[in-house]
């Protein structure tokens, strides 16, 4: 039992307390603990973006009642450690474009993998009946201001909701092409929406109580490893368009991070050769993919060692991703010189 749990069950009546001021709490501790470092200047189960390096979310996510707990403390073995510092400071040392209002973020990518465990496909050329082996190419147009929740009726009882306005986006998957809605996070989490992820904080401890914060969002699930969730929302958040300063402060998360290693030669599904980050947790093993010299990330790679439901077996290959091209342009459709 932690400490939270004792607390509450000497004092049911006492309400829990607030999420900004579990988050304010936890970055105090992570910014005074043995494992803060020094500070900078901003997913996998499948699903979002992840699931198509591009992809959305297909209805809105459902309100869980989750505290977040006080772990996850430690960091990444040396190796690993020294590497990914280093790639922050080389992804500090530049300059970005935000988008604009009216504009629109362009990302291409190829995915492969197994339905339902590693990927979930959306209609297109052969998404019907997909194969591990089939290799899918996206192109998806996202609105740079995202979807929006409004209008918000008191909760409790029957009466409890909002008005949601999705975002609208354009995708292509093998050259057919469907538009598709995208809700917003009732809770807040929106890495398609560009003004929630110029929001994020990119100070290092900050962003670590952030990460942390969501990854509790999934402590209901069966055989929850917290640190193997942080890993998967920094991944999912590595596949949008995120500014230098925000993709640093998630290297020196990943730092913080205990048992994720260090690949020395990772290849995604582009066949593109760079490092690797990875962490094992929850019958997977996910690896992240960065570009040599530039640490430009590349794509992901998630692998079973262990037996999953649906008789998947252990050493099978969930999915492997490839991020072709990021980019703003002014309209859907529109692809960048």
């Amino acid at each position: 039992m932690n400490e939270l749990d004792m607390l509450r069950a000497a004092q049911p009546d006492v309400p829990a307390p607030s999420r900004e001021s579990l988050d304010g709490a936890l970055a105090r501790i992570l910014a005074d603990g043995p494992e803060a470092g020094p500070t900078g200047r901003r997913a996998a189960l499948p699903g979002r973006r992840a699931v198509l390096a591009g992809g959305i979310a297909a209805a809105a996510a459902v309100a869980v009642g989750v505290v977040p707990v006080l772990g996850g403390h430690g960091s990444a073995p040396a190796e690993a450690a020294v590497v990914l510092r280093r790639a922050a400071a080389a992804t500090r040392a530049g300059a970005d474009a935000a988008a604009r209002p009216g504009q629109w973020i362009y990302v291409e990518s190829t995915v492969r993998g197994v339905p339902g465990a590693g990927v979930m496909w959306a209609p297109g050329e052969d998404a019907d009946t997909p194969h591990p082996t089939t290799s899918f190419h996206i192109r998806s147009w996202y609105p740079a201001t995202g979807g929006k929740i409004r209008d918000c009726k008191p909760a409790g009882g029957r009466h409890g909701w909002c008005a949601v306005d999705p975002a609208m986006v354009v995708r292509q998957v093998n050259g057919r092409e469907e538009n598709l809605a995208l809700f917003p996070d009732q809770h807040g989490w929106d890495p398609d929406n560009e003004e929630f992820v110029r929001s994020l904080p990119t100070d290092p401890a900050l962003l670590r109580a952030r990460v942390y914060a969501q990854a509790d969002e999934k402590s209901f699930l069966q055989n929850f490893d917290r640190d193997q969730a942080a890993v998967e929302t920094v991944a999912d958040l590595m596949q949008g368009h995120i500014p230098r300063d925000l993709r640093a402060a998630l290297y020196d998360v990943l730092a913080r991070v205990p048992g994720v290693r260090l690949d020395k030669d990772a290849v995604d599904n582009a066949g593109r050769h760079g490092i690797g980050f990875a962490r094992t947790g929850q019958g997977e093993r996910l690896q992240i993919i960065v570009a040599r010299g530039s640490y430009r990330y590349l794509g992901d790679r998630l692998t079973a060692v262990g037996d999953l439901p649906g008789g998947v077996k252990a050493g099978t290959l969930l999915r492997c991703s490839a991020q072709l091209r990021v980019s703003v342009v002014d309209k859907p459709r529109q692809r960048p010189a």
